[in-house]
Protein backbone atom coordinates (compact mmCIF):
# COMPACT_ATOMS: atom_id res chain seq x y z
CA UNK A 1 0.00 0.00 0.00
CA UNK A 2 1.29 3.48 -1.21
CA UNK A 3 1.39 5.60 1.84
CA UNK A 4 2.57 9.05 0.33
CA UNK A 5 2.86 10.53 -2.78
CA UNK A 6 5.83 12.77 -4.03
CA UNK A 7 4.41 15.35 -6.87
CA UNK A 8 7.67 16.43 -8.76
CA UNK A 9 7.75 19.42 -11.31
CA UNK A 10 10.31 18.89 -14.42
CA UNK A 11 10.06 22.37 -15.81
CA UNK A 12 12.20 24.50 -18.56
CA UNK A 13 12.01 25.49 -21.91
CA UNK A 14 11.44 23.73 -24.97
CA UNK A 15 14.10 21.28 -26.02
CA UNK A 16 15.63 21.27 -22.60
CA UNK A 17 15.41 17.50 -22.64
CA UNK A 18 13.11 17.07 -19.86
CA UNK A 19 11.06 14.59 -20.95
CA UNK A 20 14.17 12.88 -22.16
CA UNK A 21 15.83 13.18 -18.81
CA UNK A 22 12.27 11.21 -17.31
CA UNK A 23 12.38 8.63 -20.17
CA UNK A 24 16.15 7.80 -18.63
CA UNK A 25 15.04 7.29 -15.64
CA UNK A 26 11.76 5.46 -15.80
CA UNK A 27 12.67 3.43 -18.49
CA UNK A 28 16.46 3.60 -19.31
CA UNK A 29 15.72 4.55 -22.70
CA UNK A 30 17.10 7.20 -24.86
CA UNK A 31 15.36 8.44 -28.00
CA UNK A 32 17.22 10.67 -30.58
CA UNK A 33 14.23 12.04 -31.91
CA UNK A 34 12.52 15.12 -30.34
CA UNK A 35 8.84 15.35 -29.70
CA UNK A 36 7.88 18.08 -27.55
CA UNK A 37 5.23 17.72 -24.84
CA UNK A 38 2.23 18.71 -26.19
CA UNK A 39 0.65 20.79 -22.72
CA UNK A 40 1.36 18.54 -19.93
CA UNK A 41 2.47 14.78 -19.68
CA UNK A 42 2.40 12.79 -16.13
CA UNK A 43 4.69 9.60 -14.83
CA UNK A 44 4.01 7.68 -11.79
CA UNK A 45 6.25 5.39 -10.64
CA UNK A 46 6.45 3.03 -6.91
CA UNK A 47 9.51 4.26 -4.87
CA UNK A 48 11.23 3.22 -1.48
CA UNK A 49 11.49 5.56 0.77
CA UNK A 50 13.03 5.81 4.52
CA UNK A 51 9.64 5.39 5.77
CA UNK A 52 8.24 2.63 3.41
CA UNK A 53 6.38 2.71 -0.23
CA UNK A 54 5.38 5.96 -1.87
CA UNK A 55 4.70 6.81 -5.04
CA UNK A 56 6.81 9.59 -7.01
CA UNK A 57 4.29 11.62 -9.54
CA UNK A 58 6.86 13.08 -12.06
CA UNK A 59 4.88 16.06 -13.77
CA UNK A 60 6.42 17.13 -17.19
CA UNK A 61 5.41 20.11 -18.12
CA UNK A 62 5.65 21.35 -21.87
CA UNK A 63 7.85 24.45 -22.06
CA UNK A 64 5.95 26.55 -24.75
CA UNK A 65 4.43 29.62 -23.87
CA UNK A 66 1.48 28.59 -25.42
CA UNK A 67 0.40 26.29 -22.56
CA UNK A 68 1.46 28.69 -19.93
CA UNK A 69 -1.88 29.03 -18.07
CA UNK A 70 -2.26 24.76 -18.49
CA UNK A 71 0.89 24.13 -16.41
CA UNK A 72 -0.35 26.48 -14.20
CA UNK A 73 -3.47 24.18 -13.22
CA UNK A 74 -0.50 21.79 -11.77
CA UNK A 75 1.70 23.56 -10.10
CA UNK A 76 0.01 23.58 -6.72
CA UNK A 77 1.00 20.88 -4.11
CA UNK A 78 4.21 20.14 -5.94
CA UNK A 79 7.05 18.71 -3.28
CA UNK A 80 10.01 19.65 -5.73
CA UNK A 81 10.99 21.45 -8.63
CA UNK A 82 13.28 20.52 -11.27
CA UNK A 83 14.07 23.35 -13.06
CA UNK A 84 15.94 21.95 -16.28
CA UNK A 85 18.58 23.74 -19.02
CA UNK A 86 20.50 22.75 -21.90
CA UNK A 87 24.03 23.16 -21.72
CA UNK A 88 24.54 23.55 -25.30
CA UNK A 89 21.67 26.55 -25.02
CA UNK A 90 22.54 30.02 -23.88
CA UNK A 91 18.89 31.19 -23.98
CA UNK A 92 17.95 27.88 -22.29
CA UNK A 93 19.47 29.29 -19.04
CA UNK A 94 18.51 32.30 -19.36
CA UNK A 95 14.98 31.31 -19.40
CA UNK A 96 15.21 29.38 -16.07
CA UNK A 97 15.08 33.11 -14.22
CA UNK A 98 11.29 33.43 -15.80
CA UNK A 99 10.13 29.69 -14.70
CA UNK A 100 11.90 30.27 -10.99
CA UNK A 101 9.96 33.69 -10.36
CA UNK A 102 6.84 31.91 -12.21
CA UNK A 103 6.84 28.68 -10.20
CA UNK A 104 8.16 30.63 -6.43
CA UNK A 105 5.09 33.25 -6.80
CA UNK A 106 2.65 30.18 -7.64
CA UNK A 107 3.65 26.78 -5.44
CA UNK A 108 4.81 29.18 -2.22
CA UNK A 109 3.14 30.35 -0.06
CA UNK A 110 4.41 34.20 1.38
CA UNK A 111 6.50 33.78 4.43
CA UNK A 112 6.06 30.19 4.71
CA UNK A 113 7.08 28.05 2.14
CA UNK A 114 10.73 28.17 0.52
CA UNK A 115 11.01 26.43 -3.33
CA UNK A 116 12.69 23.22 -3.07
CA UNK A 117 13.95 22.49 -6.14
CA UNK A 118 17.15 21.99 -7.80
CA UNK A 119 19.02 23.24 -11.65
CA UNK A 120 19.65 20.78 -13.77
CA UNK A 121 21.94 21.49 -16.89
CA UNK A 122 21.48 18.50 -19.26
CA UNK A 123 23.39 17.59 -22.32
CA UNK A 124 26.51 17.16 -20.85
CA UNK A 125 27.37 13.85 -23.39
CA UNK A 126 27.54 17.26 -25.29
CA UNK A 127 30.75 19.08 -24.29
CA UNK A 128 32.09 20.35 -27.69
CA UNK A 129 29.03 22.17 -28.14
CA UNK A 130 28.77 23.51 -24.17
CA UNK A 131 27.64 27.10 -24.31
CA UNK A 132 26.75 27.35 -20.36
CA UNK A 133 29.93 26.46 -18.30
CA UNK A 134 29.60 24.45 -14.90
CA UNK A 135 30.43 27.58 -12.77
CA UNK A 136 27.47 29.91 -14.46
CA UNK A 137 25.23 26.54 -13.23
CA UNK A 138 26.42 26.60 -9.60
CA UNK A 139 26.10 30.30 -9.05
CA UNK A 140 23.19 30.60 -11.13
CA UNK A 141 21.68 27.65 -8.37
CA UNK A 142 23.20 29.54 -5.44
CA UNK A 143 21.39 32.48 -6.16
CA UNK A 144 18.21 30.41 -6.45
CA UNK A 145 18.80 28.75 -3.50
CA UNK A 146 18.12 25.48 -5.28
CA UNK A 147 21.08 21.90 -5.33
CA UNK A 148 22.81 21.97 -8.68
CA UNK A 149 23.52 19.03 -10.59
CA UNK A 150 24.26 18.10 -14.41
CA UNK A 151 23.36 15.47 -15.92
CA UNK A 152 22.69 13.19 -19.49
CA UNK A 153 19.68 11.95 -20.65
CA UNK A 154 21.21 10.39 -23.33
CA UNK A 155 23.98 8.28 -21.85
CA UNK A 156 22.56 7.97 -18.17
CA UNK A 157 24.86 9.79 -16.28
CA UNK A 158 23.46 11.72 -13.41
CA UNK A 159 19.53 10.79 -13.65
CA UNK A 160 19.33 8.62 -11.33
CA UNK A 161 20.95 10.68 -8.91
CA UNK A 162 18.71 13.55 -9.67
CA UNK A 163 15.55 12.03 -8.81
CA UNK A 164 16.93 10.49 -6.29
CA UNK A 165 17.88 14.03 -4.39
CA UNK A 166 14.17 14.92 -5.81
CA UNK A 167 12.42 12.06 -3.89
CA UNK A 168 14.65 12.73 -0.89
CA UNK A 169 14.07 16.20 -0.69
CA UNK A 170 10.23 15.71 -1.29
CA UNK A 171 10.53 13.53 1.72
CA UNK A 172 12.19 15.93 4.16
CA UNK A 173 9.54 18.42 3.52
CA UNK A 174 6.74 16.29 4.04
CA UNK A 175 8.13 15.22 7.00
CA UNK A 176 9.97 18.24 8.64
CA UNK A 177 7.05 20.42 9.64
Amino acid sequence: MVAEIYKILVVGPPGAGKSSLIRAYLHGEFIESYVATVGVDMKATPIETPTGNAALTIVDLGGQESFTLLRSRFYQGAHFIMFVYDITDRNSFKNISEWYATLSSSVCRPQRDTLAGMLVGNKIDLTSKRQVSTDEGINAAKIFSLSFFEASAKTGENVGEIFLHAVNVAHQKLHVK
